[in-house]
């Protein structure tokens, strides 16, 4: 959770290198930004924006007067349109990478961990769930009913419906319902070195605010 400056600069940061940037934005970045030639500078606003909006919601009690709230508050809930995305401002860790735009609804008692990927035309919802780092949600994939607990490192296959807990850790998921197809490794080891670099990168920072 988000209840001071150190942890919404290293939430922002962790979003970008994760999806490939610098943990700070370039002058050229900003420009494009601006123009918004790519969507992937649109999803960083978003994503920036639920930070902001996480950490104002958890810890000040007039936000309401304070300007910058309502700019990310706004701004989150336009693009949040725009890209099609409905995702909780708790429901996530740091280093959360959404690749595309397209349909994404988060219910917001979700409690997930660092590392996550969203693909497009998923949905978690049905009431509270516990889910690990390094959860991967590949597309049409849907998680849904009360009380459900995933492990840290959960791959699930496109397509698939998880309607029970999945307490193994690092693990492959499949089906409808889904069920455990095979021990996985996590998703940033199997999808190539770059990720597991961003990874690193990430943990360095987390390593100096603590």
């Amino acid at each position: 959770m988000i209840d001071n400056k150190d942890k919404l600069h290293l939430y922002i940061a962790a979003d970008r290198i994760m999806s490939g940037f610098s943990a700070k934005a370039t002058a050229k970045e900003r420009f494009l930004s601006i123009l918004n030639l790519s969507y992937t500078h649109l999803i960083l606003k978003y994503l920036k924006s639920m930070r902001y909006v996480a950490f104002y919601e958890n810890t000040r009690k007039n936000k309401i007067f304070s300007l910058v709230y309502i700019y990310h508050k706004l701004r989150f809930s336009r693009l949040g349109l725009k890209l099609g995305f409905s995702i909780g401002y708790n429901s996530f860790g740091y280093g959360l990478l959404i690749p595309h735009y397209g349909t994404i609804v988060i219910n917001g008692d979700i409690l997930a961990g660092n590392f996550c990927v969203l693909h497009t035309s998923t949905c978690i919802a049905g009431g509270q769930k516990c889910i690990g780092d390094g959860l991967y949600l590949s597309t049409g994939a849907i998680i849904a009913g009360k009380g459900i607990n995933i492990g840290t490192n959960t791959s699930i296959a496109a397509n698939s419906l998880v309607n029970k807990s999945i307490e193994k850790n690092n693990v492959l998921v499949a089906g409808s319902p889904a069920k455990i197809i095979k021990d996985s490794a996590p998703w940033y080891e199997r999808d190539g070195v770059r990720f597991t670099e961003r990874v690193k990168e990430v943990e360095n920072l987390v390593n100096k605010i603590s």
